[in-house]
């Protein structure tokens, strides 16, 4: 009897096959150490292909951030040419002309040349000037902000020669010669009797502030009055105005003596002023030696009869 086909040419394999089996067994590495050597030499070279290309990107942001902010300084930097032009501003009455002998300035001295710092100190040093700002205005001026100080009332003093020299008390109490005031102004201004101090002497001028605000609200409303003022006596008046019972005089061609009180309010004794002389000039306009306004609620008027009434 003929066999079965299933044993005939029987080469079927039994078990599991895999295509790694039938790659045959899996090499192992080489660990030699020309191997070990090559492998080495090639993580070398990576290494260093690496580094080269980061230092070329580098390299290149440097160079380009470089570039960029040497562009920036250029055109920030003006080119300093000489000056050609002076702006001068003044809120003031100091003319060119007082600029051009207080500052030195070189012919042909360039914009950068200039110590706008050490000018600015040189303008101050006038008295006349409260503040000042200098400042480089490219390509080619200059120029000059002035702030100057406000006369409030004219002193009369002695000078070395014994002769009477004009000089004028600022707002904030400096006393100064006046350069550049037309002479009209100046006459509008009354003359001051200062203060005389425990020593003798007459400066510092205190508290001139507030009788500058007496002053100038006089003059806004009630100028005719203003006008015969001649003389502010500041001889009861130190400029401290916590010491009670300081008073401020005025010496008018209406009035001999008209006198403020310093820490009441000026409004209502300047009301209660106009109110005495239009009520005087009512009753036949009998002259007056004195009013007296810093008495509290009320006012002293003091007739040149010898009379005295209370307002």
């Amino acid at each position: 009897m003929i066999g079965s086909g299933q044993q005939k040419g029987g080469t079927a394999a039994g078990g599991k096959q895999s295509w790694r089996e039938l790659a045959g067994p899996r090499r192992s590495r080489v660990n030699s150490p020309q191997a070990r050597k090559r492998r080495q030499s090639r993580w070398l070279k990576f290494l260093v292909i690496l580094v080269l290309l980061l230092a070329v990107f580098s390299g290149l942001v440097w160079t380009g951030w470089t570039f960029k902010n040497r562009q920036q300084a250029i055109a920030m930097t003006p080119s300093s040419k000489p000056i050609e032009r002076i702006i001068f501003d003044t809120d003031g009455v100091l003319p060119d002309n007082w600029l051009s002998q207080t500052i030195k300035l070189r012919p042909g001295m360039s914009m950068m040349e200039v110590d706008i710092h050490a000018l600015k100190k040189s303008v101050e040093a006038a008295i006349q000037v409260k503040s000042a700002s200098v400042e480089r205005v490219f390509p080619s001026d200059l120029r000059i902000r002035i702030k100057e100080r406000v006369p409030a009332l004219r002193l009369a003093v002695a000078g070395a020669d014994g002769k009477r020299k004009l000089r004028l008390v600022a707002v904030d109490g400096v006393v100064y010669d006046g350069i550049g005031y037309p002479h009209a102004s100046l006459e509008k201004l009354p003359f001051v009797q200062p203060y005389r101090h425990v020593d003798g002497s007459f400066f510092p001028m205190r508290g001139i502030e507030s009788v500058a605000e007496l002053l100038e609200l006089t003059r806004n409303t009630a100028p005719k009055l203003f006008r015969t003022w001649e003389v502010v006596s500041l001889q009861h008046y130190s400029g401290n105005l916590n010491i009670p019972g300081q008073v401020i005089e005025v010496r008018s061609t209406i009035v001999p003596r008209i006198i403020f009180g310093s820490s009441a309010d000026y409004g209502r004794q300047l009301d209660r002023l106009s109110y005495i002389l239009d009520y005087v000039k009512n009753q036949g306009n009998p002259s007056i030696e004195r009013i007296d306004l810093s008495l509290r609620g009320s006012a002293a008027v003091q007739f040149s009869s010898g009379r005295v009434g209370t307002f």
